[in-house]
């Protein structure tokens, strides 16, 4: 009896009818889904959405093909909408028994964090990429072709100091596809933009009068503590864009920068204006995309920003700078200590608490901001 039924036809899901209603044979809508492939990628919003681009080598190189994605609860909406995407699963144990009942054609594991490889590595495939794991647990190359994949990651010298291609050109090369300038892929709904005009509306901002520039106040401080650059830092940029560029200062962030730009609020009056650090994920892009300009670490909104086609100037200390892609919509600021790149995570481990990023100046900053805006 099963037969009759196309297993591998994209319009079938094995439990309720298709579009169609139809019991497959002779059924003229068949669209067989191609290549399986998972892609690999859960943790850290902005790494999520710089390795969007990956999605482009991969419909190049397979077609037709299914493509699925594994990401965490949180970047999943990321995700949404993507017509490059089959597929989005959200990481939970519940759905892990379910990726090892499936097989894909190619399993691509871009994530370094050693529990989600295991995975990776566990899922039935007829070929791995990317990072493997060891039977020592160690973090390793799936196979011969992941290897200089994998070697920034255990390699500070190739990292940051031989290293000059950003990450979706290293997915690029990972698939040995040729990159052709592939941009983020995120794609908002026109309910989304709406919420971010009312939004603006409510705080008296009009985008299509106001020059606005938003102020991304944090560089995930709970993770990366080094990344952030002061408040008082930001405190400065925000007088010197009012007063030399009119514009429209946003303080923007999750909440994790609530008090941070609560208490900026509190010290600049009407200078700034705090948009708020409660809103959903994609209705934060969706802000960020009516905004002239971000200013970011290398944090989120810097990525979600380029994503979304906002110009922005961002501020690197201790991390790669020449990983990022900004696609001709920035700047970057650049630490001049001779130590950046370290990677290294909190103040108490660097020898020199943090200078890279306390040492870059709002003026220096500022002039980033007018050259990008004339």
């Amino acid at each position: 009896m099963s037969d009759q039924y196309r297993y591998d036809c994209r319009l079938f899901t094995g439990y309720k009818p298709c579009p169609y209603d139809s019991e497959c044979s002779d059924c003229t809508h068949y669209e067989p889904m191609g290549a399986r492939i998972l892609v690999v990628r859960v943790h850290q919003l902005g790494n999520v959405i710089k390795s969007t681009p990956i999605l482009h080598a991969l419909r190049r190189k397979y077609d037709p093909a299914w493509i699925t994605w594994l990401t965490s609860p949180v970047a999943a909406p990321l995700l949404r909408r993507n017509p490059l995407l089959d597929e989005v699963i959200e990481y939970t144990w519940q759905k892990v028994p379910l990726l090892l009942a499936r097989r894909f054609d190619l399993v691509i594991s871009l994530e370094a964090d050693p529990a989600e490889v295991a995975l990776a590595q566990l899922v039935p495939a007829d070929e791995h990429l990317g990072y493997g794991i060891d039977e020592g647990g160690k973090l390793c190359p799936a196979n011969d072709a992941s290897a200089s994949y994998v070697r920034l990651s255990v390699s500070d010298s190739a990292r940051f100091r031989q290293n000059d291609r950003t990450l979706p050109q290293l997915c690029f090369d990972l698939l040995e596809v040729p990159y052709e300038g592939e941009q983020y892929t995120l794609y908002l709904s026109e309910d989304e933009r709406t919420y971010a005009h009312a939004l603006l509306a409510s705080l008296g901002v009009d985008p299509e009068a106001d020059r606005i520039v938003a102020l991304a106040t944090g560089g995930n401080t709970a993770r990366f503590e080094t990344k952030d650059w002061p408040p008082a830092h930001f405190a400065t940029l925000a007088r010197l864009l009012h007063d030399n560029l009119d514009a429209r200062v946003l303080l923007v962030g999750g909440r994790a920068e609530a008090e941070t730009n609560a208490a900026l609020k509190r010290e600049l009056g009407d200078l700034v204006i705090d948009s708020g650090c409660n809103h959903a994920i994609r209705h934060f892009c969706a802000l960020l995309s009516l905004c002239d300009l971000v200013v970011s670490a290398d944090a989120f909104p810097l990525h979600a920003a380029v994503a979304v086609g906002t110009k922005v100037v961002g501020i690197f200390g201790p991390t790669p700078p020449q990983e990022i892609a900004m696609f001709g919509q920035g700047r970057k600021v650049v630490t001049d200590m001779p130590c950046a790149p370290c990677y290294i995570r909190t103040r108490a481990e660097c020898p020199y608490d943090g200078a890279c990023m306390t040492g870059i100046s709002p003026e220096v900053v500022m002039r980033a901001v007018r050259d990008l805006l004339r």
